[in-house]
């Protein structure tokens, strides 16, 4: 009996992203201690600088604060949060039946994808925002279904606040919120409840900041400012071409695959469809993350998301002998890039 890549069971799937993290946070050893000073020093102004309201810094530049005082925990972090983004895509992939047969490969997909990409010097940041955009994507997910969902649109909307606080240049995310409700045929009642979750990390942060004798409004100017900062593509003209190759590449296995869902479109279950629609959108909006004015190269990690969850149904269901080369050709690139960064 032959092993089958394309559908591999939890434990190797689970001990290919063991390793693929542990790699990874082998390879990140010398960028914390060499190279992010400096980043910190320009990305992390201090508190009131920019804005004179502005009493507590914002979650960015604490995680980067983290990072420089404490990079040993920061590493082990960062490898924890790699983890669990893949098992958390792995469950909904497993538990919706997403590719109509039992396959755990978008829990190594997810760290593979991740490494291609590269972190940074802010490798915190990146992987915390990997973590809850797989958090925001599982959890509306879960939102389809009969019968009113609350708590899991409550829950992603919640993780897509936070993701947004700590990355003001991510805010068009902000759009999976309508569309997840309309995708997934939710009441307006559970759209209140997933605005709600939306706008509580921004009211609880404006709070923090007016108790800590800053003012109430402070965090919002910061994130308008922060987002409209810079002109659009400006990653794409600074940033040079062969550091962007490997998520051009991402993202044309990620189109692929999304084609080859639309064209076997009626034959896959109304639950996993659904879910597909949903993650081809978010695909999209992660793309087109990379030309706003604030964008940053660790952005790009965010297409893995989606990617990791959209590629498997090619990998069913194409020829084992293509599946092979190019999932070890993923595999060596993920090895390559975490070596290299």
């Amino acid at each position: 009996m032959r092993f089958d890549i394309a559908r591999q069971p939890f434990v190797p799937a689970f001990l290919t992203l063991l390793a693929i993290t542990l790699l990874a946070m082998w390879g990140l050893e010398a960028p914390v201690a060499a190279g992010t000073a400096a980043a910190a020093a320009s990305a992390a102004p201090n508190p009131g600088t920019e804005l004179p309201g502005l009493a507590i810094d914002m979650p960015q530049n604490l995680l980067l604060q983290f990072q420089l005082a404490h990079p040993l925990w920061a590493k082990w972090i960062g490898g924890l949060m790699l983890l669990l983004g893949g098992l958390n895509l792995g469950r909904l992939a497993v538990s919706t039946n997403l590719y109509g047969v039992s396959s755990c490969l978008a829990i190594p997909l997810y760290g593979i994808l991740l490494c291609i990409t590269g972190f940074g010097p802010e490798f915190l940041t990146a992987l915390t925002e990997a973590l809850l955009l797989a958090l925001t994507i599982k959890n509306y997910s879960r939102s389809f279904g009969n019968g009113y969902r609350f708590d899991a649109l409550f829950r992603a909307s919640l993780y897509l606040g936070l993701l947004v606080l700590l990355r003001p240049a991510l805010l068009p995310l902000v759009l999976l919120l309508p569309t997840a409700v309309w995708i997934f045929r939710r009441t307006l009642r559970e759209a209140t409840a997933a605005c709600a979750g939306l706008l509580l990390p921004l009211a609880a942060w404006c709070y923090v900041n007016w108790g800590a004798g800053g003012t109430l409004s402070a965090p919002l100017l910061h994130i308008g400012t922060d987002f409209a900062s810079g002109t659009p593509l400006t990653l794409f003209l600074r940033t040079p071409l062969y550091e962007l190759i490997p998520a051009g590449c991402m993202l044309l296995f990620g189109l692929f695959s999304a084609l080859h869902v639309l064209s076997e479109f009626y034959t896959t279950g109304m639950k996993p469809r659904f879910i597909f629609i949903f993650n081809m959108t978010a695909l999209l909006l992660t793309t087109l993350l990379l030309g706003g004015p604030d964008a940053a190269r660790n952005d790009a990690c965010l297409i893995a998301v989606p990617a990791s969850l959209l590629i498997p149904f090619s990998f069913v269901r194409i020829n084992r002998a293509i599946v092979w080369p190019l999932y070890l050709l993923l595999a060596a690139s993920a090895v390559i890039s975490s070596i290299l960064q």
